[in-house]
């Protein structure tokens, strides 16, 4: 779990590095002193610092395989998509997220949603946000990503796709769901302020192709 170095030994591999003739026996060493960066950098300290003046050799564990995240990492990049979205943020609720420019707007029903968007033209197609009260600081206390999915999909039709993503420092669940009505839906949970927050974008399935990249961008914009 951890290897043990020595000035003797890393002083030898590198000079062995640098005057080895053969190619394949030079690749080995290069992979030897690349695992051997990180006590090659301690080194440098003053040894009391590394090991408490105990022994002349001190131990270093080095990962060989990066753990993976979480979730992905994505930048909050705003865009007006040609002006199709503008900036919009509620002061009163706490939050802002871009939305289409000329949609009409529902304040909201007590325990249904908050705010709500509707397309002029296709009126079945919607953008709401909802929140509810919560005592975690982030949705993965709800439980896994795939738990949840489970969970929403027996009200919400079949899951297409799912992610898990940071974007400020916030943890988002992200879900595509086919309804059994022909409604295809994007849904994205968060937690921020003791709030559980949810945007939903819903259009029929006939109109969906047209408003998938507007629905996009404003669910992955929502910030509170």
């Amino acid at each position: 779990c951890c290897i043990i170095y020595s000035r003797r030994i890393l002083t030898t591999l590198t000079i062995v590095m640098l005057t080895k003739k053969n190619h394949s026996g030079s690749s080995l060493m290069r992979r030897l002193v690349f695992l051997l960066a990180p006590a090659l950098a301690l080194q440098s300290l003053p040894r009391r610092s590394v090991v408490g003046g105990a022994t002349a050799s001190f131990c270093v564990a080095v990962p060989l395989f990066r753990q993976p995240a979480l979730a992905e990492d994505i930048d909050p990049v705003t865009t007006r998509m040609g002006g199709l979205l503008e900036k919009y943020a509620d002061v009163g609720r706490g939050f802002r997220l871009m939305k289409p420019t000329t949609w009409n707007q529902f304040e909201g029903e007590a325990g249904a949603y908050d705010v709500r968007f509707t397309d002029l033209v296709d009126v079945a197609a919607s953008i709401t946000i909802s929140t509810s009260t919560y005592g975690g600081t982030s949705v993965d206390g709800l439980g896994e990503l795939d738990a949840v999915a489970t969970k929403l999909s027996k009200s919400r039709g079949e899951l297409l796709n799912k992610r898990a993503r940071t974007s400020d420092g916030v943890v988002f669940y992200d879900y595509e769901f086919e309804a059994p009505n022909n409604f295809h839906e994007l849904l994205s949970l968060s937690v921020a302020r003791n709030k559980l927050w949810q945007i939903s974008a819903k259009a029929p399935d006939k109109i969906w192709g047209k408003r998938e990249p507007l629905f996009k961008n404003v669910v992955r914009l929502l910030s509170a």
